[in-house]
């Protein structure tokens, strides 16, 4: 029987869901992207395709590797936050004082750094960049 509209049978399924293969995909690229070089591969994942599949697309081009595992994340991501105007005012108080201290000692340990590196010969921040080293992806 095909699947007409008006069917009155069945609503189908519930839009968001995921199919078995949905599922097992999910998992198995969750699991290649945990998984560590040098630990035994997942028994469960190991002797399929999509792993290995997934093996060669790290390997000849991570780039589109990262691309495909972050087009299989979720578009809408929903965060929940307190909201400001939901904290008393002495919360609200304490919390501005709080990060105004955090800012402060962050300005002092910067400023001891840079002193620091200019004993050592350094001449300023913009030198202390170009000795950090620096992530390849």
């Amino acid at each position: 029987m095909k699947f007409e509209r008006g069917n009155s049978y069945s609503t189908g399924r519930p839009r968001g869901s995921h199919n078995k293969l949905d599922v097992f995909a999910y998992a198995c690229a969750l699991a290649h992207v945990q998984h560590k070089i040098g630990d035994p591969l997942p028994e469960e994942y190991s002797h399929t395709n999509l792993w290995w599949a997934l093996e060669i697309a790290l390997r000849e081009s991570p780039r589109d590797y990262v691309t495909k595992i972050i087009s299989m994340l979720p578009k809408q991501v929903s965060v929940e936050t307190t909201m400001v105007t939901e904290l008393a005012d002495d919360e609200l108080e304490n919390l501005i004082a709080m990060l105004r201290e955090r800012v402060l000692s962050a300005r002092e340990e910067r400023q001891a750094l840079c002193q620091r590196q200019d004993l050592c010969g350094f001449s300023g921040p913009e030198q202390v960049a170009l000795h950090r080293p620096v992530q390849q992806f």
